[in-house]
């Protein structure tokens, strides 16, 4: 067992946050949690820039998840509150953090579009910033938090891929038309998907928090990424349906603009080395045993 620390949560009641509290909680953490609504524990408003100066006191660490969602109609408006929620509140939390005599770490939630739309080989942390406008928006939401890197504290980006949940993201989205029968492969097909379970994704944030020894940017993946020809199949079988009915990329273009060209057609396979090194133990190697525990807990 860790070393118990207080933690403050940005985002506590989404997907991610939830299960993580309680996980956090479980090993005998102190979770408190920041929302723009009174049911947090602190209160803050990203757009007029105010944070309660209490919610930082005797924080070990931050854990920022919050952010405007990406599965929408990217139109200039919501890319301008996708990428401002994940900037402007990035930047308001650092320099809280940097205000404090006791600096926390900061660990925040990031994507795998930082390295782009597509490439061609596999991709580490290592691995140099990709085109697209996801691609911009992780590499400004990242770069909000240098002057904490700068400043010597303790920073990490947990840059995640395609989350597994019958709850939300994009799999509760899938599920509906699969279950009908009507799911498919998307385009070719060919595009490699790199996917965590929300089980995965939750035990890497707490392996972060007590590894104090990591940094900077880990891929909060599973250590093999799949084509969707074979998500389509492997989940299929574990629905017990057929997925006969393909989606043409035109159609997906057409239906979902840029958005469904960045993500849904997206081409990554993404290492986890970081996670690998450090040895974090992955409750899910493989996808349909993730999808089974997904889909019939």
């Amino acid at each position: 067992m860790s070393e118990q620390k207080q933690i403050l949560v940005s985002g506590a009641s989404g997907l991610i946050g939830r299960p993580l509290r309680k996980a956090l909680e479980s090993r005998g953490h102190g979770v408190r949690t920041l929302s723009r609504s009174s049911r947090g524990d602190y209160q803050w408003d990203v757009d007029s820039g105010h944070l309660d100066p209490a919610a930082l006191e005797g924080v070990d660490a931050v854990v920022h998840l919050a952010g405007e969602g990406i599965a929408q109609r990217w139109t200039d408006a919501a890319k301008a509150r996708i990428l401002g929620s994940r900037v402007d509140g990035t930047k308001l939390l650092a320099d809280a953090v940097l205000q404090r005599k006791q600096r926390p770490a900061f660990i925040s939630a990031s994507g795998i579009s930082y390295y782009g739309i597509a490439q061609s080989e596999e991709v580490d942390e290592h691995s140099p910033s990709g085109d697209g406008f996801l691609a911009e928006v992780v590499r400004r939401w990242e770069g909000a938090a240098q002057p904490l890197v700068d400043a010597g504290v303790r920073t990490v980006f947990l840059r995640t891929g395609i989350v597994l949940s019958a709850k939300g993201g994009a799999l509760a989205k899938m599920l509906p038309p699969f279950k009908m029968g009507v799911g498919g492969r998307v385009g070719s097909g060919r595009q490699r998907m790199s996917w965590v379970s929300l089980d995965d994704l939750v035990a890497m944030y707490v392996h972060v928090v007590e590894s104090e020894s990591l940094e900077g940017p880990v891929n909060a993946v599973a250590p093999e990424a799949v084509s969707n020809q074979e998500f389509t199949k492997v989940l299929g079988k574990v629905l017990g349906r057929p997925t006969i009915f393909p989606l043409p990329a035109a159609v997906v273009k057409a239906l979902f603009g840029e958005m469904g060209r960045e993500t849904i057609l997206g081409d990554l396979a993404v290492s986890p080395g970081v996670l690998e090194a450090s040895g974090f133990r992955w409750r899910h190697t493989k996808l349909e045993a993730a999808l089974r525990a997904t889909i019939q807990p």
